[in-house]
């Protein structure tokens, strides 16, 4: 697993313990889409108390390891471009649901461009898009066919 390997390599490098709930939470995140803090915490009830789950997605972020998706005033959280290819995301305004876009090559040298043209020199970029997935346009489209009661 280098993943885990690199996790403890950040984590030593800062010295800092690896328990095994920070290897549990970590392993919450690998192989899955985004996720809020509140689907974290659910997921680890069983295992890791709240308050823990808070304090090490809080450590994870201050260290790079995880990084948020905003989506609105809402986020969800995913590990950082050190643990996964760069890529992007399509958000549903509606149910919340994320899909990853991959990397392209030219999107990304637009990115670098924009950069350049106002002087900057880029570190880091999100490029979110949000509307609404085929399951809420149908509910979109299941609601508005409805007739109006009268009151």
């Amino acid at each position: 697993m280098k993943e885990e390997k690199l996790l403890r390599k950040i984590l030593e490098d800062n010295h800092l313990r690896i328990t095994k709930t920070r290897l549990f939470i970590f392993n919450l995140l690998q192989n899955n889409e985004p996720q809020s803090i509140a689907e974290l915490v659910d997921r680890s009830t069983t295992k890791v108390d709240r308050v823990s789950v808070y304090r090490i997605l809080d450590l994870y972020e201050k260290l790079g390891i995880i990084k948020r998706i905003n989506i609105g005033w809402k986020y969800k959280l995913e590990l950082s471009d050190i643990f996964l290819d760069h890529h992007h995301h399509i958000s549903c305004i509606g149910c919340g649901h994320m899909v990853a876009i991959k990397e392209e090559e030219e999107l990304e040298d637009l990115i670098d461009n924009l950069g350049k043209a106002a002087e900057f020199v880029l570190t880091s970029h999100q490029l979110e898009l949000q509307g609404y997935c085929a399951k809420c346009q149908k509910r979109q489209k299941k609601q508005s066919a409805q007739p109006l009661r009268a009151i």
